[in-house]
């Protein structure tokens, strides 16, 4: 009986360290995988300053649907639990979309007739131009692009996505609020403000950036 016992008792030690054990090599392998793959994320970085990816002479006549916001297009049936993961801008004709900082293009894509603009902003941060109807001629793959520089256009009364995000796939998607310099931070508060009370889901998410991504900046 005794013997009995004693064999479950060190089967169930055994079993403990093995669980341990294949825990343990895991998480070092995931942590070799991200030093191989991403090592930025291990490294001090510097926090980059964006603007908004218009001129300050379409605020007027900008709209905006917020980031966050969970509805038939962004739920957790879409692949998008956390909800609408950036921040749509509208106009009622074609606009010109700029870049929001330094950097590199390192992605353009092409579908249902719109184009897709990605760009490096550091080793840390990128950010990316959705649903335009064409882009500028001198965006290219890898080419550098400068701050303000036309990164493409709008579709004369369609909105352009816009998002900023971490290099990381561990931390992906960041609310921009505390990466706007303060013109442009103000300059975006002015036109959410302007946003009809009732209009573009501000009743229900009445932030810039709600539920996962609000205060999410790092």
């Amino acid at each position: 009986m005794r013997t009995e016992k004693s064999k479950i008792k060190t089967k169930s030690i055994v079993w403990k360290w093995v669980k341990r054990t294949l825990i343990t090599v895991g998480v070092v392998f995931a942590v070799l995988g991200l030093l191989i793959y991403q090592p930025w994320v291990f490294l001090p970085h510097k926090k980059v300053e964006i603007s908004l990816p218009f001129a300050p002479e379409f605020d007027s006549a900008a709209n905006l649907i917020p980031m966050g916001e969970i509805e038939q297009w962004h739920n957790a049936s879409t692949g998008l639990p956390d909800g609408h993961p950036g921040i749509d801008f509208q106009w009622q004709e074609p606009t010109p979309v700029i870049a929001v900082g330094d950097g590199y293009i390192f992605r353009i894509s092409k579908s249902s007739g719109e184009y897709s603009v990605e760009q490096s902003l550091s080793a840390y941060y990128r950010t990316a131009y959705q649903e335009l109807d064409k882009i500028d001629s001198n965006i290219r793959l890898f080419s550098k692009v400068k701050k303000g520089q036309i990164i493409g256009y709008t579709r004369n009364n369609f909105q352009t996505h816009w998002d900023f995000a971490s290099s990381s796939f561990l931390v992906n998607r960041l609310c921009p609020m505390g990466y706007f310099d303060a013109d442009s931070k103000k300059r975006i508060e002015t036109i959410w403000a302007n946003v009809k009370a009732k209009g573009n889901y501000k009743p229900e998410y009445p932030d810039i950036c709600n539920g996962a991504y609000k205060g999410k900046e790092k």
